[in-house]
């Protein structure tokens, strides 16, 4: 009988990850089919908002205000804060910053920067294109000139896009029990439709304002979560300056 030699594996080999191209980033982003979805919805509302649907939102803006000098100045301090970016983002800054530390991963505030950026910029040149004005002018035609900026609502996108990241690091970190998350879920629900009513009740914005805020937001956020499963595992913790090789290798 002859003894064998005990196997000893060595370290495990750590393969380079490869980043993918831009030209496949573009086409991951450009070939979800709910991304392309929500365009399209954001497309139709948009042409919609130009003229077929004036007719519902001046019904809505002209409804009576009730106890008007009584609720106009606390529904504006409080509640139309609750998807501003004052608010939102400082929500969603908290939590990524938690998910990166406890992860040691770059990845949370990569995905949080991106997103709120992707958004910011598409809902500013929209509302630089189509210069709408403010539903306090009564008028919900396009184009009214330089200085009106209602059409698309950012309020309306925050409250989707911001509210909607914060629950998607949470559900992609595992950070919450699945109760919890459904709970938090109603609450995205809950801060939309009630941005939604305090905006038309001010008359802050126009009622397909805020429905093309929203979806431009859900596109932004679903774009977000499209990047998440293209960026590489390997990068966004090695790059984390206080993670030790063996844990990065655990990862």
């Amino acid at each position: 009988m002859v003894r064998a030699k005990e196997y000893a594996p060595g370290p495990p080999v750590v393969r380079a990850v490869k980043w993918p191209s831009v030209s496949e980033i573009a086409w991951g982003l450009a070939s979800d089919r709910i991304a392309i979805i929500l365009f399209v919805a954001l497309i139709v509302v948009t042409m919609l908002a130009a003229g077929p649907l004036h007719p519902v939102d001046n019904f809505l803006n002209e409804l009576p205000r009730p106890y008007w000098d009584t609720l106009r100045e606390p529904l504006i301090f409080w509640p139309d804060n609750v998807a501003s970016r004052y608010v939102a983002l400082p929500v969603l800054g908290v939590t990524t910053l938690q998910l990166a530390y406890w992860h040691r991963s770059w990845r949370p505030i990569i995905l949080g920067a991106g997103g709120v950026f992707g958004m910011m910029s598409m809902v500013s040149v929209m509302k630089l294109f189509f210069n709408r004005g403010h539903a306090k002018y009564f008028d919900p035609d396009f184009f009214a000139g330089m200085g009106n900026v209602a059409f698309p609502s950012g309020h309306g996108a925050n409250a989707i896009l911001i509210y909607g990241l914060v629950l998607f690091l949470i559900i992609r970190f595992g950070a919450a029990r699945p109760h919890i998350i459904k709970r938090l879920g109603y609450c995205i629900v809950g801060i939309a439709l009630l941005q939604s009513t305090v905006s038309i009740y001010l008359h802050f914005h126009w009622f397909t304002d805020l429905v093309a805020g929203m979806i431009a937001g859900g596109f932004a956020l679903r774009l977000t979560i499209r990047l998440d499963r293209m960026i590489p595992h390997g990068h966004t913790v090695q790059w984390w300056p206080w993670y030790g090789k063996e844990s990065e290798l655990k990862t």
